[in-house]
């Protein structure tokens, strides 16, 4: 249906400045504006604003991470999975946000312990991409 679109949008103001170098950027990179945008903000290291809430934030959702996966550990040990399919499928992606995410910004916040940013990050992110492109495409990997 036209002025149906089946992805959620994404949008935010820029200044003139902002928007002028994002456009140069993209157009340099070969890509097009909304993949250069995309893959800068899923491939760049991210930087954490190191104040008390921040850090809360992240420690509250990774209790909840290890809960629900604890409570989902103990439904399949007793045979009583609850979750349909499309409640796990969401869970799972949503989840998975989450690892890759404190993955990033542990691997950025690497050089706070004397360490080198682990150079595999951006491999591993590649090679999902690519197995859920083959998903939708109905590709089996195998090529």
């Amino acid at each position: 249906m036209p002025g149906k679109h089946k992805e959620p949008t994404i949008s935010f103001r820029a200044s003139k400045w902002q928007k002028a170098l994002i456009e140069e950027r993209a157009g340099m990179s070969g890509h097009s504006k909304k993949d250069f945008i995309i893959r800068s903000c899923i491939y760049s290291n991210i930087v954490v604003v190191g104040n008390q809430a921040n850090i809360r934030c992240i420690v509250d959702k990774l209790q909840e991470m290890q809960y629900t996966m604890k409570e989902i550990a103990r439904q399949m040990q007793s045979g009583s999975f609850s979750l349909k399919e499309d409640t796990y499928k969401s869970m799972e992606q949503d989840y998975l946000a989450l690892a890759v995410t404190v993955v990033d910004i542990v691997n950025g916040a690497s050089y706070l312990f004397g360490k080198e940013p682990c150079s595999d990050n951006q491999h591993w992110k590649k090679e999902l991409e690519l197995e859920q492109l083959r998903d939708v495409m109905g590709l089996d990997g195998s090529m």
